[in-house]
């Protein structure tokens, strides 16, 4: 049994039928169960889970791609993206920008996954007017940061 149900996978798969207009590799890294136990280490209790969930995702759409690094064996890619902790993904297609997203993507975060998704596969937003204009007088890059609590 899986995260999402069969009603809903279907609706998600129509959605992203009407809405994806190009490729998204979502890149996932995460952190292998280790048999050993480290003292002050704590293991990944949801990079399996988050894992699965993208799985799931990503099969529902053939412009969905998932590529899965362990983040020991690919410490310069995660530094170079701004990845520090796990389990953290990221998407890449026709956005500019970057999302990333740092623990599993549920509750409330499951929408802004679908959300992000969809603007990251055609480059554009539902900004309105005010705000682009607004955005393009920044002159420094900017680091917005969102915190939740999965429900």
């Amino acid at each position: 049994m899986g995260f999402i149900s069969d009603a809903d996978k279907e609706t998600l798969r129509d959605h992203f039928a009407d809405s994806l207009t190009g490729d998204v590799e979502i890149v996932m890294f995460t952190e292998r169960d280790s048999p050993i136990i480290i003292p002050g280490k704590q293991p990944c209790e949801t990079c399996t889970p988050t894992q699965e969930l993208l799985e799931e995702v990503a099969a529902l759409s053939d412009k969905l791609k998932l590529t899965v690094h362990e983040i020991s064996a690919a410490k310069e890619q995660a530094f170079a993206l701004g990845i520090n902790r796990v389990p953290a993904f990221l998407f890449e297609g026709a956005a500019r920008g970057r999302v990333r997203f740092f623990g599993i993507p549920s509750g409330y975060e499951f929408s802004a996954l679908i959300a992000d998704l969809v603007d990251v596969s055609s480059g554009a937003t539902d900004l309105s007017e005010e705000t682009r204009e607004y955005l393009s007088t920044l002159t420094e890059d900017v680091n917005i940061k969102v915190f939740t609590t999965p429900n």
